[in-house]
């Protein structure tokens, strides 16, 4: 299944920096269509894309009300959690997900990467190793992000 236009468009210019353009291609939508959990992601991207946090946050929360079986309320608000050094809540955020949000490497991949953080190294190498296996590339990913870069000598 293709995304819609509009969405691909929003992408492009959340990918390119251009926030700005990315909030009017948002606005151009039927206002009946802006409360979509698509719409609501996209807001949340650019929200954290601008360090807004706190309003990340807040529309992180208000998808998981609304669509509590949506998995980027979960993602992008425990990412906003951690961003505001609330590192455990992240954590406590993610596991309150749905249950399906375990058969995404990136569950596992964010939970590697916010163990590490408060210095629980197993713990990270277990859900890194989880996140490897659903999703070989993730190793390359991993290598490549500074945030694990305590694990590098594991990852290899």
């Amino acid at each position: 299944m293709h995304d819609p236009p509009w969405l691909e468009r929003t992408r492009g210019y959340i990918d390119l920096g251009m926030l700005e353009e990315a909030d009017r291609e948002i606005e151009k939508l039927p206002p009946d269509r802006r409360g979509t959990p698509q719409v609501q992601e996209m807001r949340i991207i650019i929200a954290l894309d601008r360090g807004h946090l706190e309003d990340a946050l807040t529309l992180s929360e208000v998808l998981c009300e609304v669509h509590p079986e949506e998995h980027a309320g979960y993602i992008q608000g425990a990412y906003a959690l951690h961003a505001l050094s609330r590192t455990q809540d992240a954590i406590d955020h993610l596991q309150k997900g749905p249950a399906s949000l375990q058969d995404e490497p990136v569950y596992f991949y964010n939970l590697a990467c916010y163990e590490l953080a408060l210095g629980r190294e197993q713990a990270a190498l277990t859900w890194l190793s989880q996140s490897i296996d659903m999703e070989p590339s993730f190793r390359q990913k991993a290598l490549d992000d500074p945030d694990l870069g305590p694990l590098k000598k594991e990852i290899k």
